[in-house]
């Protein structure tokens, strides 16, 4: 894929060439400052009656305090463009994303977010590369008064796991996802309405007190869970020749690689069923491997969350699907008779 699709590989359109104007600011940035006011003067001076009033006060007495105000509002988008681009990208970029609509089919999703499929039963996504990508989530040993030589033991458990047992790439992500406040709160609200508890004035108010008092904490400390998931990936290539055979080198060769590949590839369904086989062993070894590690547990991510993880990587906000049978079909909804 080149580099103008590849949202990895994003290349600058300028590396700072515009003449420096006004301390950081350039004449560009003046520019977009200014447009808001040139348009409130066009729209005052060309669209309005010169007639019009507003609470007995001609548009046109209203031009000039107006088009400052707006030039404010443009100053303030200069000011606030992050530091890795110009205002006027920027600015193309913000109408550009509340004109966007924000939801497209997943054909044209496909060169985003690289998902042709989801395999419910396997707990697998295929990739648009015909690759297949399954996941464990870890749950770290509590490190928190672990001193340097635990420290040193859970690196070198790790050290050991990494050059041992993983021998294909994996990808180590994590992620956080919101404090369920509402669920652990919910339960001392619940007492409220408790016998003994309306019964009691004191233990009434103590409870009372600790909700509001842990509400203010969440609110200021901004609480959130982190979770860490493995994700492991598994190629067609991988499973079509055997590993540091002369037919995997030869098919790496440019162009007589090509032939090899298209004379020695297996049915579809074949090499799917030899992929997806070779994920749950690969998971497996990912699991007991990590659970070597004292203090980590780990567990397979099934299918409906790992679509739900993807989702929220690219939307950036916490999704809730419902019921996942319903969400991730396994059959068509328009079926040829």
């Amino acid at each position: 894929m080149s580099s103008a699709t590849d949202p990895a590989k994003r290349i600058p359109k300028s590396l700072g060439t515009d003449t420096q104007f006004l301390g950081k600011y350039s004449l560009t940035d003046l520019a977009v400052a200014g447009l808001p006011g040139v348009l409130v003067v066009l729209v005052t001076q060309v669209v309005i009656p010169p007639s019009l009033t507003v609470r007995g006060i001609p548009v046109s007495a209203l031009t000039i305090p107006v088009a400052a105000i707006a030039i404010a509002f443009g100053g303030l988008f200069v000011y606030l463009t992050p530091g890795y681009t110009n205002s006027l990208d920027w600015l193309g970029t913000f109408v550009g994303f509340h004109r966007s609509e924000t939801e497209i089919a997943h054909e044209d999703a496909k060169e985003y977010t690289h998902v042709e499929r989801v395999y419910p039963r396997h707990d697998a996504i295929e990739r648009t590369d015909r690759a297949l990508v399954g996941a464990v989530q870890v749950s770290p040993p509590t490190m928190a008064l672990a001193t340097d030589e635990e420290w040193e033991q859970k690196t070198e458990a790790f050290q050991d796991f990494v050059n041992t047992t993983v021998e294909f790439p994996i990808q180590i992500y994590s992620t956080t996802q919101s404090f369920p406040a509402d669920e652990y709160v919910g339960r001392y609200k619940d007492r409220l309405s408790d016998p003994d508890v309306k019964s009691n004035e004191r233990l009434q108010a103590l409870i009372e007190h600790y909700v509001d008092w842990y509400d203010r904490e969440l609110a200021q400390r901004q609480m959130t869970i982190r979770d860490h998931y493995v994700l492991i990936p598994v190629r067609p290539e991988e499973v079509r020749y055997e590993r540091a055979s002369l037919l995997e080198k030869l098919a790496g060769i440019p162009v007589l690689g090509i032939l090899i590949q298209i004379v020695t590839a297996p049915p579809e369904e074949e090499e799917r069923a030899a992929m997806l086989e070779e994920l749950d062993e690969r998971r497996r070894r990912v699991e007991r491997g990590l659970r070597g590690i004292e203090g980590c547990d780990t567990r397979p991510v099934d299918a409906a969350e790992l679509t739900r993880l993807i989702a929220e990587y690219w939307t950036g906000t916490e999704i809730e699907y419902g019921n996942p049978e319903q969400v991730l079909r396994t059959s068509p909804v328009i079926t040829n008779p």
